[in-house]
Order: C-alpha cells, then sequence, then structure tokens
C-alpha cells in the first residue's frame, strides 16, 4: 500500500497534537527524615556520658531502640502515606535517617507516624527487614513486637550491675502501648530533584517525666506488656520534637 506526501504530513501533524492532550507525569521526591537522640537537649552518648532525670536520678544509657510506622504527610493538597516500619537504633547512625519516596510535589503541614508497629504486624507472626527477630524487638506469636526499648545503669538501681530495662510493648487492650505522634510542619515544601530534609529531636528524658515520674528505685524494670508498660508509653509519647 502506498501513502502519498500529504498523507505522511497529516500523521505526523495529529501525532504532534494528540501528545499535547497526554497529561504530563506527576513529578515525584523524596524525603529525608534525621533524627536525634538527646537528653536534656543534649547529643546522646550511649554508655559513657551521665545524665540527670527530673527525678534526680543519675543515669547511663546503654541502648536505645524504637519502632517507627506508617508514616503520613499531611496537605491542603497533597497526601502520603506509607506503611513500612524502620527501626531506630541509636548505637546504628544510618538506621537514624530515613528515606520516604514517591511524595508529591507541594506544601505539608503535618507529619504523622506511629511510635511502635500496629496489630497487623503484631500478628503477622515474625516477619523479616526491620521488624526480623534478630534485631532483638520481638518477644512472640502471643505478645508480638517491643515498640520501644531503654536499658542503661544508675546508681539508684538495686539491681545485678545497677541495671535498669524498659521493654515496652503490647498490642492488646487493656496493655495497648502503640502510639501516634503528630508534628507540626507548617511551610514545609517538598521540591522533586531537591534535597528535602526534616530534622526530629528524640528527647529520651521524656521516658522519665509526664505524666508518671520515674523513680529508679522504685520502678527500674518493665519487660511485658502491663500496666507499667502503658504508662511508660504514655509518658516517651512525646519524646519527638521538631528540630529548630
Amino acid at each position: 500500500m502506498k501513502i502519498n506526501l500529504r498523507t505522511l504530513c497529516f500523521l505526523f501533524i495529529s501525532g504532534i497534537l494528540l501528545c499535547g492532550f497526554i497529561p504530563a507525569k506527576e513529578k515525584k521526591a523524596e524525603l529525608s527524615i534525621r533524627f536525634l537522640p538527646v537528653f536534656n537537649g543534649t547529643p546522646l552518648l550511649l554508655a559513657e556520658t551521665a545524665y540527670n532525670t527530673e527525678s534526680g536520678d543519675s543515669i547511663f544509657i546503654d541502648q536505645f531502640k524504637c519502632y517507627l510506622s506508617n508514616f503520613e504527610l499531611k496537605g491542603e493538597r497533597t497526601n502520603f502515606k506509607s506503611h513500612e516500619a524502620f527501626l531506630l537504633d541509636a548505637e546504628d547512625s544510618t538506621s537514624l535517617i530515613l528515606q520516604l519516596k514517591d511524595l508529591d510535589e507541594g506544601n505539608y503541614a503535618d507529619l504523622v507516624f506511629n511510635i511502635g508497629v500496629d496489630s497487623l504486624a503484631n500478628v503477622s507472626g515474625a516477619l523479616d527487614g526491620a521488624l526480623d527477630p534478630v534485631n532483638g524487638m520481638y518477644w512472640a506469636w502471643n505478645t508480638g513486637y517491643i515498640n520501644a526499648k531503654l536499658t542503661g545503669r544508675s546508681p539508684s538501681c538495686r539491681t545485678l550491675h545497677n541495671a535498669f530495662e524498659f521493654h515496652i510493648g503490647g498490642y492488646l487492650p487493656p496493655f495497648k502501648t502503640l502510639k501516634k505522634a503528630r508534628l507540626k510542619i507548617d511551610g514545609f515544601t517538598i521540591i522533586p530533584n531537591e534535597i528535602n530534609e526534616l530534622v526530629i529531636l528524640i528527647e529520651l528524658s521524656e521516658w522519665f517525666k509526664n505524666p508518671e515520674p520515674i523513680k529508679l528505685s522504685k520502678t527500674n524494670s518493665i519487660v511485658m506488656p502491663d500496666k507499667n508498660a502503658v504508662m511508660m508509653a504514655e509518658n516517651y509519647s512525646d519524646m519527638f520534637y521538631l528540630s529548630k
């Protein structure tokens, strides 16, 4: 079949016009969130620096781990949601930088995330990646994951090696310890092909104060889902702050 010059020109122009009606692919961006553990505003140094709690206990922190999951960013016209779980470990600086991908360009006003993992993850058995039991944050099928862990030493503790240990978990009522953090990020703009970063402080002194001040001579071991775990989760639920 022969195609004359006029037909070729028509097809060429039609193709150009059709291309003009194809919607442009939305630009996606990435967000880096960097977490900085501190105690009373001072950068955390594991095992080697003494800190003072609000109740007057002198402590050394040996370990801090915490699950964060279900990140959401909310704006007037743009929203983002991820069901991924991340494990922060103060001993591993690389774990303190999280990457969220496939965000829409735009302005965002709120950052929301879970402190811990939800009931679905808990009833799914031992998983892999950040949720792998090898990370030392999984109890058993009936008790699930440890949402947050803080261990250390204090002269106030009448325990072996003056140790304290808080392993906070529990996903079933009345001992549910999952908490939600909500941070205002008004005016934060996500731009494709740019370095988009938020810096968030983790104020570990919150474990030991409001609404229930902790005296380590009395409370120095929480290692199962119970009313004390619920109390401690309420204490640390406000430990995340947006860095200024």
